[in-house]
């Protein structure tokens, strides 16, 4: 009976460290965020025509894939290009450069093109989006500083960024439907070109169509520039950048106005 005992016992060890070994997930090689790094996300909202492919380089070394435009790196939203996680690339902080490339026909990881470049200044310990608009000799950036902390349960939070290139200042609305526009309610007013708004704290669980309409614009269909549903955008403790992008006055896709989200947690 001991002898039955014992062969039990370790046979019940055994298959409970093989269990348990069968849970160990390998991430492959890992490296930790130190307190001398910063966070950056880029926000690559620059409406070329054709909607030509681009990478992203950080002093002078390409980072991305190809992407096209309303796709913010890494780590995508709603109504975006990419995915939709909460991703940012590790940088050294100091003097940064950000150059948008055009690749070659053949993309053999040179470039063809340089179609931007800028140098932002990056510090230690912080979180940064960079977002980039306009094209040409029109471009322009705004680096905006970004908190990682969450709202209280049952709550998410977001800011608002303007950047549409021709239109000085928009409002952001939320309401019941695209449609019906009786029960639309002003999140964010007058917001500039290249400002962000403040914080915005709303209840979780929800699915409201986003509009945005010029500053001031009245309440109807008529002066919504672009609207969106998601109940993807109302996830609980979740901190997003809400951003308007395009041009007023275009219809048709790339260069038509969006409403568009990506999560910065």
């Amino acid at each position: 009976m001991k002898i039955f005992s014992y062969l039990f016992a370790g046979l019940f060890i055994t298959v409970a460290l093989a269990g348990c070994t069968k849970n160990v997930l390998d991430y492959g090689e890992t490296e930790k965020l130190t307190s001398d790094q910063a966070l950056l996300k880029v926000n690559y909202a620059s409406y070329y025509y054709n909607n030509r492919a681009i990478a992203i380089k950080i002093n002078d070394k390409r980072v991305s894939s190809v992407i096209t435009a309303r796709t913010p790196f890494p780590g995508g939203g709603y109504n975006t290009g990419g995915s939709s996680t909460a991703d940012f690339l590790a940088v050294t902080p100091g003097d940064l450069k950000l150059s948008i490339i055009l690749p070659k026909k053949k993309d053999d990881g040179t470039d063809s093109l340089v179609l931007y470049s800028t140098t932002f200044q990056i510090q230690a310990g912080k979180n940064y989006v960079a977002h980039i608009t306009d094209t040409a000799a029109f471009t322009k950036n705004v680096l905006t500083e970004e908190s990682f902390i969450r709202p209280d349960t049952a709550y998410c939070k977001y800011r608002f960024i303007n950047l549409m290139p021709n239109v000085p200042s928009v409002d952001l609305y939320y309401g019941t439907s695209a449609a019906d526009n009786t029960k639309d309610s002003l999140i964010a007013g007058n917001v500039n070109y290249l400002s962000i708004s403040n914080e915005i704290k709303l209840r979780s669980a929800q699915s409201k169509t986003w509009k945005i309409r010029p500053a001031g614009a009245a309440i109807t269909t008529a002066t919504v520039l672009a609207n969106y549903t998601s109940a993807s955008t109302f996830l609980n403790q979740r901190v997003y950048t809400i951003f308007a992008s395009g041009y007023s006055g275009i219809a048709t896709a790339p260069r038509r106005p969006y409403v568009s989200f990506f999560l910065i947690r």
